[in-house]
């Protein structure tokens, strides 16, 4: 019997639940806009799919989320907003989901475009698991080494691998009145690892007059590309339109004219609009983690067995 209570419990141990860390595909591939904070909504709009883990600060203004979103015969979460919905109107369009964790400050919610569609009250929604994927995305491009140059606003690539990599700093591409182009050759992917460099306060704010031009423009470079700001406590975008997706984990940020791609920072103020494509790429998978059952399970089970085995003992 003691030999069964001992197979049992390492059968347990073994069957025990394996998982990996979300990979970017999860968040970045998915979601058109990630903050862990608030959303301050001054005007514009989000096209594709959002995760706020704050508030939604939107107070006397009409919000628009998903016109860009497929109109499936099943609605899917177009907007989730862990904390509160504070705004004049929310419009949810191609028949999708609100979902919500805090008080729903609005005068009128519209789900448009369909019947599938509701506005879902969830009071255990949480952000840690996405905020621990999009911080361990942000540190695994950071630590890969540069295979591309950057020199008079040229970012240049010509070797083999699938995936170019650039580190520059925040202060040497940002100036004011900077043209860039990218020529990514035969990549699949490109990293733009950006460190705030001599920032003060690890503090970016792009200089006036920034263009991105031959190479960021259109849908592939828009899905195909990312900026990965891995030490910035703070960015402001001011007028230039991102193209391709921003991993700002410990961000707050503001302004930017437009985005172009999938969009994760901590917080974010303006009036702006976020176009729907996603980051199309996926990180290494993480070692899987077995997970041991806690041993007051494991106790009780060898418990039970043992009274099982003493009950038989008893009858014979």
């Amino acid at each position: 019997m003691f030999r069964l209570v001992v197979l049992v419990i390492s059968l347990f141990t073994f069957v025990a639940s394996v998982s990996a860390a979300e990979s970017t595909s999860s968040t970045l591939g998915t979601y058109n806009l990630i903050l862990l904070e608030d959303y301050n909504f001054q005007g514009g709009d989000v096209q594709g799919q959002v995760l706020i883990g704050g508030d939604l600060n939107a107070n006397g203004r009409a919000v628009e989320f998903g016109s860009r979103l497929a109109n499936t015969d099943t609605a899917i979460d177009a907007v989730t907003i862990m904390g509160d919905v504070n705004a004049n109107q929310i419009r949810v369009l191609n028949d999708n989901n609100l979902v919500y964790g805090g008080a729903l400050n609005v005068s009128h919610v519209e789900l448009n475009d369909g019947n599938d569609g509701e506005a879902i009250y969830n009071a255990n929604l949480s952000i840690d698991e996405v905020a621990a994927s999009l911080h361990a995305d942000s540190a695994y491009f950071a630590s890969l080494s540069a295979n591309g140059t950057y020199s008079d606003g040229i970012f240049n690539y010509v070797g083999t691998d699938s995936v170019a990599v650039f580190n520059v700093s925040a202060g040497d591409i940002f100036a004011q009145n900077s043209n860039l182009s990218l020529n990514w050759g035969d990549a699949e992917t490109v990293i733009i690892n950006v460190s705030a460099g001599d920032a003060v306060a690890n503090d970016i704010v792009v200089g006036g007059g920034v263009n991105l031009n031959n190479g960021f423009n259109g849908s592939e470079a828009f899905s195909n590309v990312l900026w990965n700001f891995y030490d910035a406590e703070s960015i402001d975008f001011n007028s230039l339109a991102v193209k391709g997706s921003v991993l700002a984990p410990l961000a707050t940020t503001r302004g930017g004219a437009s985005f172009d791609g999938s969009f994760a920072a901590v917080s974010y103020t303006g009036a702006r609009e976020f176009h729907n494509y996603v980051f199309n790429y996926e990180t290494p998978s993480a070692p899987p983690v077995v997970t041991v059952p806690e041993p007051p399970t494991i106790a009780v089970l060898a418990l039970f067995l043992l009274f099982l085995s003493f009950r038989r003992v008893r009858r014979y």
